[in-house]
């Protein structure tokens, strides 16, 4: 538990100072501006009283128990205050002080002794490099943190690797007038690691959601195990900063070139049931809304709006955030012909136009949230001089009281009426300042409340020859296996291969077991690109067409180790493209794809964390751009989905059993109409 941390009964300032610009300063002056409950005691050995706190030369002389300290003191004092923090008997440590692993080696090195020596004494440390903890339960009231936002009770709780962004994610909530619940910036995460505080987050009952930026992750799969179990009972937003992965290994493989930070984020956020942003704006803007409204049951939303253009702004990016604009019953047809002004517009949306007063906002709203077929209102009003300001917020405030669908409001104005504002807002109405701001937050509740209710299953048991492909992996190190043993390998766990032998010349034989018309390969590790480079002849028809064919490969291709492959040729169908990658700390991550252009190109894929269940396969397949594609276009029958599923799971099966491939690519994979079997026409399989 950490409790120790996020609700101590008492605080030592380790590097406390009358200097107002210190460090140990600002954490005394921010613990005692926001009401902390418990004793605090300053530890400075050249001074008597700092801010009227009597102050000690050390630990050992506090009379009471520790709970917590917070230490900004040179990292070289650092091994000798953690020896007497242990003495005392000092549960946590905030560790503010920098000049470890971030600056390479030797703090690397100063680190480790640091977590070795705070561990022997049964201490927890939190950073180093970091900036502290807040909680503004009134219970405890603790800002043991050197920032400078105010701290208001709330229930958003945040989680951020940089204090930078994390003091702007308070600053927006302060600014509009939305408190926190919790806050950390943990730092280089030396001992307390991030999983572990969403837990405690995730445990925490005055939590409703959580908001995170992370830039990197140190323990992936216990992040994984952690996030899946919040995700259930409360959102969690997510930001992974440094989504790109420039200077990152060259790799020969089309999965291993396309995954990077920001796939393998991607695909965790989605396993785990987790809100993913790009944008720290957007992100909390969504959460204030989730902080007070429940999740809408569907995608359908209705628009309430007094002026034109912003509702075609606010229809736009709803349609573009994948929502529906809702149709209204005919009972709800005749109920706004009867309330609204003759000149309103009564489609979707409903435009009460200028004049509409609070009575026109109130059945409008009304009128949408009582359909069955709106699931979300989004209301817009620019503040006209000539109506009842504070009568509008009150009406729609009295709507949005009765009823659980989310509505929430985008107000035009400027600070002359930002008393509406302040009157929505408390009486529990989200409001935004444009259009396309309400229409966001709607489209991302709505993602948390399609990962929230999705299917979720087991992955399937499936039949494979695991100690066959343990045969074969075992012979190789840090290499590329032969194309007949990756075909091997993958056949062995029911991938259709197409038949092949490896060829060596005997004409005859190799063409009775594979028939014609068939393809012959060069089967070398050193040929990545075959085709490029001369290595595949397509079309062979007959015996004399397989021997010249060979013998134009042998002289092109004149090492004596070359070996090469014969296979029977596969009809034409849509190509798409499986792989596996090695992502350390977290396991495999299964890449899915349209072939040719579309990888290697358009870059059109969708990465998950193996094992896959059959929704999470069904997922990626439709979660490419060229999904349409599959299913079928412009007269062409699509292609058969499910057994497309049935490969990635075993795909994802063979990653997870096998972690010594770091690459695989399956590229390109024909399929075809349901009834016909896909086929894996190439593989090349890495291994450690």
């Amino acid at each position: 538990m950490l409790d120790a941390l996020f609700k101590p009964r008492s605080i030592a300032i380790i590097g406390a100072s009358n200097n107002p610009f210190s460090i140990g300063h600002i954490v005394i002056r921010n613990l005692t501006d926001h009401g902390f409950k418990g004793p605090i005691y300053p530890i400075n050995p050249k001074t008597m009283h700092i801010r009227s706190f009597r102050t000690y030369k050390s630990v050992l002389e506090v009379p009471d128990e520790i709970d917590l300290v917070n230490i900004s003191i040179a990292a070289k004092y650092l091994p000798q205050i953690m020896e007497e923090c242990g003495q005392k008997g000092v549960k946590f440590a905030i560790c503010h002080t920098a000049g470890f692993k971030e600056v390479g080696e030797e703090g690397i090195a100063r680190e480790k002794a640091l977590v070795e020596i705070a561990h022997k004494h049964g201490i927890r440390i939190f950073g180093p490099n970091s900036q502290g903890i807040q909680n503004s339960n009134p219970e405890v009231s603790v800002y043991a943190n050197f920032t400078f936002v105010p701290m208001n009770p709330g229930a958003i709780s945040i989680i951020a690797q940089g204090g930078g962004i994390g003091e702007q994610l308070k600053l927006h909530l302060y600014n509009v007038g939305v408190g926190h619940r919790m806050y950390c910036s943990y730092g280089n995460e030396a001992d307390l690691s991030m999983p572990e505080i969403l837990e405690y987050y995730g445990q925490d009952e005055g939590t409703k959601v959580i908001i995170q930026q992370i830039e990197s992750f140190k323990f992936p799969a216990e992040y994984l195990r952690v996030a899946s179990a919040i995700t259930p009972h409360k959102p969690i937003l997510a930001i992974k900063a440094g989504r790109t992965s420039e200077g990152s290994k060259a790799v020969s493989s089309h999965t291993g070139s396309l995954v990077d930070q920001s796939a393998m984020a991607t695909a965790m956020f989605r396993k785990a049931g987790i809100i993913e942003f790009h944008d720290v704006d957007r992100m909390v803007k969504a959460a204030i809304a989730m902080e007070r409204l429940e999740p809408p049951k569907g995608n359908r939303i209705g628009i309430v709006t007094n002026t034109g253009g912003p509702g075609i702004q606010a229809v736009d990016e709803s349609v573009d955030g994948g929502l529906e604009l809702a149709t209204w019953s005919d009972e709800g047809k005749a109920r706004l012909k009867e309330t609204q002004l003759p000149m309103a517009s009564l489609g979707n949306p409903v435009d009460v136009v200028a004049t509409g007063g609070p009575d026109h906002y109130f059945h409008a709203v009304d009128t949408l949230v009582k359909e069955e077929a709106v699931d979300m209102v989004l209301v817009f009003f620019v503040t006209a001089p000539f109506v009842d300001l504070d009568a509008i917020a009150n009406r729609i405030c009295e709507v949005t009281a009765s009823t659980k669908k989310p509505v929430i409001m985008v107000v035009e104005t400027y600070k002359k009426y930002y008393s509406l504002i302040d009157k929505l807002r408390h009486g529990g109405v989200p409001v935004y300042e444009f259009a396309e701001d309400g229409a966001r937050v709607l489209a991302a509740m709505t993602r948390y409340s399609v990962l929230k209710n999705r299917k979720k299953e087991d992955p399937p048991q499936i039949e494979v020859d695991q100690k066959k492909v343990e045969r074969i992996i075992s012979k190789y190190q840090n290499s590329y296996l032969p194309q007949d043993e990756a075909f091997q390998v993958i056949s062995a766990y029911g991938i259709p291969v197409p038949r092949f032998v490896s060829y060596s010349g005997d004409t005859a034989e190799a063409a009775n077991k594979v028939g014609f018309p068939c393809v012959l390969k060069v089967d070398s590790t050193d040929v990545v690109h075959k085709s490029d480079e001369g290595g595949v002849v397509l079309d062979i028809e007959n015996e004399d067409e397989l021997a010249k064919a060979f013998e134009s490969m042998k002289n092109r291709f004149s090492d004596p180790k070359t070996r090469f492959l014969l296979m029977e040729q596969k009809p034409g169908g849509c190509e798409i493209i499986i792989g596996l990658t090695e992502s350390p700390g977290l396991g495999s991550m299964v890449m899915f794809g349209l072939g040719g252009v579309f990888v290697e190109v358009m870059k059109d894929v969708m990465f998950s964390v193996a094992p896959l269940s059959r929704p999470e396969a069904r997922e990626m397949i439709e979660g490419i751009k060229g999904y349409q594609i599959l299913k079928g276009i412009r007269g062409k029958k699509g292609v058969d989905i499910m057994a497309i599923e049935d490969l990635l799971i075993r795909v994802a099966k063979l990653g997870s059993d096998f972690p010594t491939i770091t690459d695989m690519d399956l590229n390109p994979i024909i399929t075809y109409p349901e009834g016909t079997s896909p086929v894996a026409v190439d593989v090349r399989i890495k291994v450690k």
